[in-house]
């Protein structure tokens, strides 16, 4: 049965998180499949040329690229279902990110992706002290965001967690009934990351190269990885550290090499689009992302698919994807040396290193699209039987 589906997201264009990843890959397949696909999306998202779906433009968020974009966000998303929904009938709306659910009352079914966990996993303040330059308003950020994101959750038909953890994490947390939350990985398209691995294979011998991707540093862990490089450099002198995206936090990342002594270690690239890191990740020999907490991180997934061995940490959901010693390694959070060791064991056992990049063919196969649009259909269509009973 073909359905017609109004799927609402802050990215499409230009994706600055795995949002921005998911939308295009979801609304591409259901579009592919069949079904009539309506995007509402801000008018600086739209992509150019001819779409395969409809789209229906709002005005951008106020606070752009800030984390806290979702708040105007779900106004304007809200005036323009309101609108939308008067000239055009839909089977079931799809919000990307839950929190943009919070202003719309409609009658339609709907369904809603929560991403992160790090607003519904709150901390005490001194937890926040010890770990971000910005404590204070992210302590208080958080805990606004936790108390609307749960409203939003509880007021969705289906909530889609992206990892067991999260699922565990929201239920918890969120006083939501288990049968509400259903368990749906997101996805990447290995097609796009071949090019990396060819790429890669031609690649003139170069120093090590460490890569980083991604916004939110502190959270990510960057902090840590800049701690570890001294340690990584007195064995591997020529060592490179690449860091990809775009965050506040830069300027006080850059402190922070200075004051370790590794700032001529380290590139910081800002954002770049998926062409471009086709290519960074080529040049990668180990990609790390020592998060303090972390939902699931569909970048280690990417970084697999494109051949590049992974370093993570033990926390969250980043268990769901690396296995340890198996297609990666895990270390402890906050621990700059034994991510040191695990970064120069990776450095020196090339064989290792290689070992793990072949096992993780299996896991970016268990992370394919097909399966998630299986999942996305079965959960629209439980959605649906639900709202008719």
């Amino acid at each position: 049965m073909m359905l017609k589906i109004c799927v609402v997201s802050q990215q499409l264009k230009k994706s600055i998180s795995g949002v921005g990843l998911h939308t295009n890959n979801l609304v591409h397949h259901l579009s592919r499949d069949g079904n009539e696909v309506w995007v509402v999306v801000p008018e600086d998202q739209i992509p150019e040329g001819s779409l395969p779906y409809h789209v229906w433009r709002v005005n951008p968020p106020l606070l752009g690229d800030n984390q806290a974009r979702w708040i105007s966000l779900s106004w304007n998303f809200s005036r323009a279902l309101t609108e939308l929904t008067k000239r055009e009938h839909f089977d079931l709306i799809h919000f990307t990110d839950v929190r943009e659910s919070l202003l719309y009352f409609g009658k339609i079914p709907t369904v809603g992706n929560i991403n992160d966990t790090y607003s519904a996993e709150l901390h005490s303040l001194a937890y926040y002290r010890r770990h971000f330059q910005d404590w204070l308003i992210r302590w208080l950020y958080y805990h606004v965001v936790h108390s609307f994101e749960g409203i939003a959750v509880r007021k969705l038909d289906t909530v889609i967690a992206n990892s067991l953890f999260t699922t565990g994490i929201v239920i918890l947390n969120y006083r939501v009934k288990p049968q509400k939350l259903i368990t749906c990985y997101k996805s990447i398209d290995p097609e796009k990351y071949r090019l990396s691995r060819e790429l890669r294979a031609i690649q003139p011998p170069h120093p090590p190269v460490v890569l980083f991707v991604g916004t939110n540093m502190q959270r990510k862990g960057l902090p840590v990885l800049i701690q570890s490089a001294s340690n990584i450099l007195a064995t591997c002198k020529n060592t490179q550290f690449w860091v990809v995206g775009e965050d506040k936090a830069v300027p006080r990342m850059k402190d922070l090499c200075k004051e370790a002594g590794v700032l001529d270690s380290f590139r910081f690239m800002g954002w770049q689009s998926q062409t471009e890191l086709t290519n960074t990740y080529a040049q990668a020999d180990i990609f790390v992302m020592p998060s303090i907490t972390e939902a699931l991180g569909m970048v280690f997934v990417e970084a697999m698919a494109s051949g590049v061995a992974v370093v993570g940490t033990e926390v969250g959901g980043i268990p769901e994807i690396i296995d340890h010693e198996v297609n990666g390694l895990l270390v402890a959070p906050n621990n700059p040396d034994q991510l040191a060791e695990a970064i120069v064991r990776l450095i020196q056992d090339e064989p290792f290193r290689s070992r793990l990049v072949e096992k993780s063919k299996t896991t970016v196969d268990q992370f394919s699209v097909s399966r998630m649009m299986k999942s996305t259909y079965e959960i629209y269509a439980s959605t649906l039987q639900q709202k008719k009973r």
